[in-house]
């Protein structure tokens, strides 16, 4: 055998793929292994060399965009599709799609650089509709005066006692567009007057008079600026992703018409331009133009509700003065006839629709603004107003999916029109605050959520491309109903990455400059539950007010199901749940997510449904956050009498929804502090401020506890989010972040409503709670409880594979109705065999478990179970072997002549699948009983007004705990109501170095037991979707690195393991490293994966080593890593299923970590010399060879760079003295090879682990 060449061709190909994951900026190399979304920018150094190499030929075209020539260039290389400039030979090329198709293509020698961007994403259409597939048919009576979820939430009691709706607030909602066409949200449209005098004032609506601009103040008072003082009259939109700028050509009429068959025209999309084709000659009688020039160009929008890319005319006309265009139409009815089309004025109406009484068809609005990142109109990325008074370009402000629309109109949807919502007859959908204003940021069509964000809040950018604070926000609040998803996207887990940090610093007063006053951000979690730790990024944010989903019935007779009652305020299956890795409570408040009905777009109700009415089912976390955003607009506005919106602390704002959440009975990785009360909170708010209100039971309440990313902060604000804005925008931070850069960049004090503490075995933690009273005095009693099991009890029955399964009475299950009755929460579980699920394996389910519970009344008589005899409790449901119910406070929500039944389905999705499943079927009953780990003093206390306490909680950690994070409630009873404060505690065990340690043997919780998973997997949501639990240990030496290793018991079950430093940063960036080795399909599917075959899965995490950060200058020169992580003694391991194999509704697992370091090893190496001996230690796993190679960064450079050899010693001689380097042995081992099966009885291996070092050169 020729060993030899096989090895150097190994070396060869590791150093290959090490040197181009170090090219690569801006995100974890990672992710090129998955089909996350991303957007990326590779700058390539020999555009034709590049283009000759995959056998492509570049389109080059010169093109004039803004008065400056462009060579715009288009390839694509095997479906990868590029676009952007080139400048001589040097090309700066663009792509969007998924991450896995651009590995490859950066590969090439000829591509220089590339920075890559995670996308954000939302639910496809189908997370929202599918509920219709569980529609049951039948007769019901139409109920128009049941509560929706206005007054299941409080917004119409806080307009009702205080005639509050919003005025006066502007809520972003940063998504996927917003059609303002539609009659809900015309009114909601919001106008940016831009003065000579460099001054912005937001107003409500605007008109000429004479020689001035009249405006309607957003609190509605009359003022005006004289016309020569303004610079630019904008509707208040942001598209920041560019994704529709249409370049004019000039034309005058003959015969009038304009002669534009068959002639193309440009529309700007981002990094893309596009060539559109005129099919005919327009029409321009009675359009009059001064100069006789009409500008025109054509659309290309994508609005998949009119067919895909709609493709109509543009023209700009200038009516009153020649050259200065301020009139404009669209060809909205596609008949090359301008003539009919309702006419466009700068100063008025921007509406594109055809009837704006009664629109049938709405293209968007025409201008706004949007973000050119540095590419077509100038070096810099810029704001630009959407609509040149010169007639080269305009906008076109869009909803491309429907669900930015349907955000803006449950947050401040006016309800101008009605909608028979089927049984629950005729009905207006109001928004929570129908008098707010809508900033409708787009940032979804190519992921510019950061720079969409920043201007909402009041950023901009100069001419020199520096962003700088205006001193005026131009929103209040901020919704984000989108996050990122794979967890591998950064360099830090979620929490401490770079979407999180972005967040913090917004939200942090005068972090980004010390005017700013910070800004509420309200964001969702996620619908990847119901396992543990499914938050996403950037609801991992501890500046975010993040939001889970709770239940509201109310939609099922929506969609014509005639249940006999509803309930809400459960948690829904697949709502986030915490804890976040550093394992702080997450989500903050749970509000209406399954489901809701909503406006959508104009044409959405005809194309999808045959219907004129344009409304459908919402949901998700996606819908809890715009609904809390337009609690956070009624607080906002109540207070507008006394203090200045824009001014008022977000921390404050944080306070007046969490105090006032209502206590449903879950825990804190559920719930939070509760569901979202708009009523209390308003009046907590008005109170606070001396306005006023009713008496209430109402408190503010914060803690002292704080979350330190540490110098993953440090990182993100130094090196990470710098290399976006400038690598990827050609910008520059604010002037006082550049201040910050020259010595450290300090961590904003960011406040904390829930209790966040830290402990070592039998150790102690301590916390202060503060409550502060408003206008009346308080008794307030505190007590700590946690959650234990008083029954549990499982059954086996076998279930047709069919839509309805069959209908089950406790007492056919053989469980006990009177016990689940008395608990505060009870949780019911189905799970079958994976055999059943997926028998093929071929990554495609055949079936899916639905489960249901009910209370139910046998009304006539008769024995059996019908529709309309049921009272809707909750549902759960995955695509994978197992889902959970659960619900609280049952004897609160069944009626007296009720009683519980449950549901379970088998659902047949595509065959083969069986006749029948057997379905195990288990319930587990839960009381509050009181905390021993937690003592609070004192237990109770009277406030007066205006009196703030502060109270003392002490967490004992029993000495037998597992290193954990543990979840407690600290239940606040205020004059009779009862408050939730969550309670996250963390355990670290110390770990000595060369010992073995079980992470899962001790005491942990049964709620959130970390010697078990339960599944959560889900085959349509996306990689966060799986059961995680999160461990804590530290070492007191420095070790090398942990070898850590998980064990499961069923065949099918899989696991992945990442492991975190305790800054947040993944613990090496080469697989079986930071994060175990693991292939992920996309649509929450991945590979089942084993080491050796075997049920455990093991990962070799290095305590120091290199952030794969590529350095213009250097990454073209040498191998580099810019960012050394030197020694850690801290780590936070983290292990998920990836699939479930369905052996039982729980599984046990074994975790075992155990550090190590070799003598001769030495960690920290600080050395004069030109040449160095450096021995790695060797783990504990046996391996057939090894390649070593190293990396420098400083300019240094050493030899050799790579070698094979069995032992782990490095023998290097400097060319050049680097700053540190970086030693990487990357170790085959056949025996603890990572198995994955790519279908079938096919498998895979992958047989690579790493050890690394870095050394620190004096």
């Amino acid at each position: 055998m020729r060993i030899k060449p096989i090895l150097t061709a190994l070396v060869i190909t590791m150093v290959i793929l090490y040197a181009q994951s170090l090219k690569t900026t801006g995100t974890n190399p990672a992710i090129f292994d998955t089909n996350a979304p991303v957007v990326a920018k590779l700058v390539v150094s020999d555009l034709n060399s590049f283009a000759s190499q995959w056998k492509a030929a570049p389109t080059v075209r010169l093109m004039k965009i803004a008065n400056r020539d462009v060579n715009v260039v288009s390839l694509s290389i095997n479906g990868v599709q590029l676009s952007g400039r080139v400048d001589g030979n040097v090309a700066s090329l663009y792509y969007k799609g998924p991450a896995a198709a651009l590995k490859k293509v950066v590969e090439s020698p000829y591509v220089q650089s590339v920075y890559v961007k995670a996308m954000p994403e939302i639910p496809p259409k189908d997370f929202f509709t599918e509920v219709r597939d569980f529609v049951e048919r039948g007769a019901g009576t139409p109920q128009p005066t049941l509560p929706l979820m206005r007054e299941i939430i409080g917004a119409s009691k806080v307009e009702q006692l205080f005639g509050v709706n919003g005025t006066g607030v502007v809520i972003a909602i940063v998504d996927t567009g917003v059609d303002y066409g539609h009659l809900d949200l015309q009114d909601a449209l919001a106008w940016l007057i831009k003065t000579k005098d460099n001054k912005e004032i937001i107003a409500a609506s605007i008109a000429i008079s004479g020689t001035t601009l009249q405006y309607k103040t957003l609190r509605g008072q009359t003022a005006s600026v004289p016309l020569d003082q303004v610079a630019s009259v904008e509707p208040l939109v942001l598209d920041a992703d560019e994704s529709q700028v249409i370049l004019f050509q000039g034309f005058t009429a003959s015969g009038g018409y304009l002669p534009t068959s068959g002639k193309a025209f440009n529309v700007v999309d981002g990094p893309s331009l596009y060539d559109v084709t005129a099919s005919c000659n327009y029409a321009v009688a009675g359009l009059t133009s001064r100069s006789g020039v009409y500008k025109f160009g054509m659309t290309y929008l994508y609005i998949p509700w009119y067919g895909g890319y709609v493709s109509v005319g543009v023209v700009m006309y200038d009516p009153e003065q020649p050259g200065v265009y301020t009139a404009a139409r669209v060809d909205i009815n596609n008949n090359c006839n301008f003539s009919d089309d309702t006419e466009l004025r700068y100063f008025g109406n921007r509406l594109i629709i055809d009837n704006p009484t009664a629109p049938t068809r709405s293209l968007g609005v025409a201008g706004g603004y949007f973000f050119d990142r540095g590419l077509w109109f100038d070096f810099y990325a810029k704001f630009y107003p959407g609509w040149d008074l010169s007639g080269n370009y305009l906008s076109i402000f869009y909803d491309f999916n429907g669900h930015g629309t349907a955000c803006s109109s449950v947050a401040a949807g006016r309800g101008k029109a009605t909608y028979n919502l089927g049984l629950l007859g005729p009905q207006k959908l109001r928004g929570i605050a129908p008098g707010a204003k809508v900033l409708g940021v787009k940032g979804l069509w190519s992921g510019m959520v950061e720079p969409g964000m920043m201007w909402a809040a009041g950023f901009d950018v100069d001419s020199n491309g520096q962003w700088y604070w205006t001193g005026q926000k131009r929103a209040h609040v901020i919704s984000n109903s989108w996050g990122i998803s794979t967890f591998t996207y950064d360099y830090a887990g979620f929490g401490y990455d770079f979407e999180s940090a972005v967040v913090n610093a917004l939200a942090a007063p005068r972090f980004l400059d010390r005017n700013y006053p910070g800004i509420v951000i309200v964001h969702a979690g996620g619908n990847g539950g119901y396992g543990f730790g499914t938050i996403t990024s950037p609801g991992a944010a501890v500046g975010a007010i993040t939001v889970g989903a709770a239940t509201s019935g109310h939609f099922w007779l929506a969609i014509g199901t005639p249940y006999n009652g509803f309930r809400w305020g459960d948690i829904i299956s697949w709502s986030l749940r915490g804890p976040t890795p550093a394992g702080y409570v997450k989500p903050d408040v749970v509000n209406v997510g399954a489901f809701g009905i909503a406006t959508y777009p104009v044409g959405w109700g005809r194309y999808y449904y045959g219907t004129p009415e344009d409304w459908d089912t919402f949901g998700g976390t996606s819908q809890a956050t715009p609904l809390t955003a337009g609690v956070v607009a009624l607080v906002l506005s109540a207070v507008a009498d006394r203090v200045d919106p824009a001014s008022v602390d977000p921390y404050l704002v944080r306070q007046f929804i969490t105090s006032t959440a209502v206590d449903i009975g879950y825990t804190p990785f559920t719930a939070g502090h509760g569901f979202v009360n708009a009523t209390a909170t308003v009046i907590a708010a008005r109170s606070y401020y001396g306005l006023p209100a009713p008496i209430a039971p109402v408190a503010l309440i914060r803690t002292n506890s704080v979350f330190n990313p540490e110098n993953s902060w440090d990182f993100q604000w130094r090196v990470n989010i710098p290399l976006y804005f400038g690598y990827l925008l050609n910008n520059l931070l604010t002037t006082q972040w550049t201040s910050y850069i020259q010595t450290y960049i300090p961590q904003p004090n960011i406040g904390m409503t829930s209790l966040y503490l830290s402990t070592t075995p039998g150790g102690q933690a301590v916390g202060q709670l503060v409550v502060t009273s408003t206008n009346w005095a308080l008794s307030v009693k505190a007590e700590a409880f946690t959650l234990t099991p008083v029954y549990k009890k499982s059954t086996v029955i076998s279930i047709p594979v069919r839509a309805l399964g069959g209908y089950f009475t406790m007492q056919q299950l053989g469980f006990d109705e009177n016990v689940l009755k008395q608990a505060d929460l009870v949780v019911f579980r189905m799970s079958y065999s994976f055999s059943a699920f997926d028998p093929e394996f071929n990554y495609a389910l055949n079936t899916r478990p639905v489960l249901w519970v009910f209370g139910w009344a046998d009304l006539n008589n008769d024995g059996q179970i019908s529709t309309n005899e049921l009272t809707w409790l909750n549902y759960g449901y995955q695509r994978h072997t197992v889902t959970e119910v659960p619900v609280s406070k049952l004897s609160a929500k069944l009626l007296p002549n009720q009683r519980l039944v449950l549901r379970v389905d088998a659902r047949p999705v595509a065959p083969p699948y069986p006749a029948t499943v057997p379905v195990n079927v288990e319930v587990v009953a839960y009381k509050r009983t009181p905390a021993p780990d937690v003592q609070i003093t004192p237990t109770s206390i009277v406030l007066k007004p205006r009196q703030s306490f502060t109270f003392t909680v002490v967490v004992r950690a029993p000495p037998n705990v597992a290193p954990t994070a543990y979840e407690r409630l600290v239940v606040l009873t205020i004059n009779g109501t009862s408050y939730v404060v969550p309670l996250s505690y963390v355990v670290r065990a110390s770990v000595p170095v060369n010992a073995e340690y079980v992470l899962t043997a001790g005491r942990s919780d049964s709620w959130y037991n970390v010697s078990e998973v339960r599944g959560g997997n889900d085959w349509s949501w996306r990689y966060e979707s799986g059961d995680w639990r999160v461990y804590f240990i530290s070492t007191p030496t420095l070790a090398r690195g942990l070898y850590v290793d998980f064990a499961w018991s069923c065949t099918n079950t899989s696991m992945i393991v990442y492991t975190l430093t305790d800054s947040g940063f993944f613990a090496g960036y080469l697989w079986n490293q930071g994060v175990s080795y693991h292939q992920y399909l996309g649509s929450g599917i991945f590979t089942w994966t084993s080491t050796g075959g075997q049920a455990r899965i093991v990962a070799l995490p290095s305590a120091s080593f290199a952030v794969p950060i590529s350095v213009s200058g250097f990454a073209h020169t040498t191998m580099s890593a810019s960012y050394p992580i030197r020694e850690s003694r801290s780590f936070i391991i983290l292990a998920r299923t990836s699939l479930y194999g369905g052996c039982g509704t729980s599984e046990p697992i074994k975790g075992v970590v155990k550090p190590f370091i070799e003598g001769r090893d030495a960690p920290v190496l600080a050395t004069t010399s030109p040449f160095i001996r450096v021995a790695l230690s060797k783990p504990p796993i046996d391996y057939d060879f090894a390649v070593k190679f190293a990396s420098v960064l400083g300019g240094g450079f050493v030899v050799p760079m790579a070698t094979i050899s069995g032992d782990l010693t490095f023998n290097m001689y400097f060319i050049r003295t680097p700053l540190f380097v970086d030693y990487v042995a990357l170790l085959y081992s056949s025996r603890y090879a990572t198995w994955y099966r790519t279908g079938g009885n096919n498998f895979g291996g992958y047989p690579w682990y790493a050890v690394e070092g870095v050394s620190v050169i004096s």
